[in-house]
């Protein structure tokens, strides 16, 4: 079974993943999505790196333009190549695969949609993020046989890390045996 979180922007959803990991010896793979330190500014970039790899701000991690007075311009082919490897290598080499964050940006980088549904029909863990307001293929993420969904609240959000963590600890001492 794989866990998504969701919930409102800036709830904590990827500070819960980041407790969990702190509390598991597992080695991880997959993607980060991310925005540079000028998150709160109109104009900005959002990048997607390696999940175990520090933030980089640079233009080929770049994967969405914000720019006032426009709407935000996606890369798509980044996520069909940059995505798609990172997911690729992880199921090949991570005892658990990130995906923090899939959203409607994807909506059409059909390879990398692809790479992330073959990935939750396989038996590799995932723990990852779906955007709350993002609809159409993210659906499908929602509606996975494989997926359990929990919404993060400013309420649970302390306490979800350590819980999230034990479910995945289960999941992979059932996959060792």
């Amino acid at each position: 079974m794989h866990i998504f979180l969701t919930g409102e922007v800036q709830v904590g959803k990827t500070t819960v993943i980041a407790k969990a990991l702190a509390q598991l010896n597992i080695r991880h793979g997959g993607f980060k999505t991310y925005f540079g330190p000028n998150r709160g500014s109109i104009n900005k970039l959002l990048y997607m790196n390696a999940a175990q790899e520090p933030p980089v701000f640079s233009a080929e991690n770049s994967i969405a333009c914000f720019r006032e007075g426009f709407m935000p311009e996606v890369f798509t082919e980044k996520f069909n190549t940059i995505g798609v490897a990172l997911i690729r290598s992880a199921r090949a080499n991570s005892q658990l695969i990130i995906m923090d964050e899939c959203g409607s940006f994807e909506g059409d980088a059909f390879e990398f949609q692809k790479e992330i549904i073959k990935t939750l029909d396989s038996k590799k863990p995932v723990f990852g993020v779906i955007k709350l307001a993002s609809r159409g293929w993210t659906d499908h993420l929602r509606n996975h046989n494989n997926v359990r969904l929990i919404t993060v609240t400013r309420e649970n959000r302390d306490d979800l890390a350590k819980i999230c963590a034990r479910y995945l600890d289960d999941s992979f001492k059932q996959l060792w045996e």
